[in-house]
């Protein structure tokens, strides 16, 4: 089983808050993602979340649900940071299922979807794909964990993407939070009134 590795140790500059505390449908962005993760924990092995030492809020959360809290010391130098502690710092476990905190309104059919398509072929990095984009979370096999410590750091691991094109395995999927992350308020303005309509229409049918 894969490790989920939960990345929320930036900054949010262009959000105006941190994300993890943004609240969308009722319900922070960590909530939504811890939600989402218990409904597949049979599927994962470790839930492991890496974020600054300053937020306890996060930190509590984590550990109530059973997960791992790791503290990136240097959030500054980007994401990839926290995956090399989080590699260092984790299970030896045969895959890292890699999920911005951005990208909370992924299904959880979408997730459990990628880890079956995953397990058919263990050792492909696998990605859902609307069909034209690329989108989150992705599963990293084992052999990818010394490949986030030979790029650099600047680079994030899409870089491994474009190094491996052909050991990528796509799970095509029309579950349109996989490309839509919500890093600005407008973007999770569209996102709630999209949770609204929705809502209406279920409640109508």
């Amino acid at each position: 089983m894969p490790d989920a590795l939960i990345l929320l140790a930036g900054f949010s500059t262009r959000m105006g808050q941190l994300k993890q505390h943004t609240r969308l449908g009722g319900r922070t962005f960590l909530e939504t993602v811890i939600a989402k993760l218990s409904a597949s924990r049979e599927r994962l092995q470790q839930l492991v979340f890496v974020g600054q030492s300053s937020d306890s809020e996060s930190r509590k959360l984590v550990e109530d649900c059973g997960g791992i809290w790791l503290t990136n010391p240097q959030p500054e130098l980007g994401p990839l940071s926290s995956i090399r502690i989080a590699i260092e710092n984790s299970s030896n476990a045969n895959a890292k299922l890699l999920w911005p905190i951005d990208h909370p309104m992924i299904a959880t059919a979408t997730i459990n979807r990628l880890i079956e398509l995953w397990q058919t072929s263990p050792e492909l990095i696998t990605v859902p794909s609307n069909g034209t984009q690329r989108g989150h979370p992705t599963i990293f096999p084992h052999w990818c964990y010394h490949e986030f410590f030979n790029i650099e750091l600047s680079a994030g691991a899409k870089k491994i993407l474009q190094l491996f094109p052909d050991r990528i395995n796509y799970l095509l999927t029309d579950d349109i939070w996989i490309t839509r992350n919500l890093n600005t308020p407008q973007m999770l303005s569209e996102a709630e009134e999209w949770l609204q309509v929705n809502r209406a229409r279920s409640s109508a049918e």
